[in-house]
């Protein structure tokens, strides 16, 4: 074997050992290794082959969550009487203090795959307080029709106690079982879920009484009040993770009463709430 041929040789070795080392060193850089580790998420992975033989993997992950509650568990919220226009009624004397708090156990009934929209409903409970100011107290007449008349007259009649004895507070309260039905839109901010809702809700009423408070102790004034027993509300809702913001107002007319002025009115329910869910 002559020294050109060896020479030959060890070109050819020497350049199969680079072409070798290039191909190894391109694979080492062209291959990544990923480790995922995903707990209670989704993940959909999509290949795209391209005409030069390149290959792209693009890897989406949703997360599973549950669709959060559209109703708080717990809540507490204002109260409002208005006479159907949508504001509220001077005539009706009531206290910016006129509350409700409740319950609500909702579930979702549809959902898509990724908890991103959703359908729940449930059972919610609750206890509405509406004070009335101006010293009024409602009263009904034979007909069961509700009326104001002064609470003062409650402090100087001797059957109800001595005269000018601390007449202060009344209000109207009543319980509700109500069933809502929400639609609902969810997605994540910064991991945390945000969802906004709006439904429609049943409700149904009960022990509607009028209390005043005098002498120290708190008084029934009526408990035959004419009142509408079944209800029909709209409902919105803001969830951001477990903290909830709501609005409902009622369709249909709570009860009819006789305003200061003397007018019929037929006042809705309206309020405004929040409150957390337990999730």
């Amino acid at each position: 074997m002559t020294m050109v041929k060896l020479k030959l040789i060890k070109m050819k070795r020497h350049l199969l050992l680079a072409a070798v080392m290039l191909l190894a060193t391109a694979n080492i850089f062209a291959q990544t290794e990923t480790t995922t580790v995903i707990t209670n998420d989704r993940v959909v992975t999509t290949t795209t082959k391209g005409d030069d033989g390149s290959v792209t993997i693009v890897e989406r992950v949703f997360r599973n969550r549950n669709m959060h509650d559209p109703l708080p568990t717990l809540y507490y919220s204002y109260l409002n009487m208005f006479d159907g226009t949508f504001g509220p009624t001077a005539s009706v004397p009531i206290r910016s203090s006129s509350f409700e708090w409740g319950f609500y156990f909702t579930s979702p009934v549809v959902h898509t795959w990724n908890n991103h929209f959703g359908i729940s409903t449930g059972l919610g409970i609750s206890n509405a307080y509406n004070f009335f100011s101006h010293n009024q107290v409602l009263n009904t007449d034979p007909d069961h029709l509700a009326y104001f008349e002064p609470l003062i007259d409650y402090s100087s009649v001797d059957a109800h106690g001595p005269a000018n004895n601390d007449a202060h507070r009344s209000f109207l309260r009543y319980w509700s079982l109500r069933l809502p039905v929400m639609l609902q839109l969810q997605w994540n901010l910064d991991n945390a879920p945000m969802q906004i809702a709006a439904g429609a809700e049943f409700e149904w009423r009960f022990g509607m009484r009028s209390f005043a408070r005098y002498g120290g102790a708190k008084h029934t004034i009526s408990d035959n009040l004419d009142y509408s027993p079944v209800g029909f509300n709209i409902l919105f809702s803001l969830v951001f993770d477990n903290a909830v913001i709501f609005f409902r107002s009622g369709l249909t007319d709570m009860m009819k009463i006789k305003d200061l002025n003397g007018h019929n009115t037929n006042v809705y329910q309206m309020s405004l709430g929040f409150g957390f869910n337990f999730d």
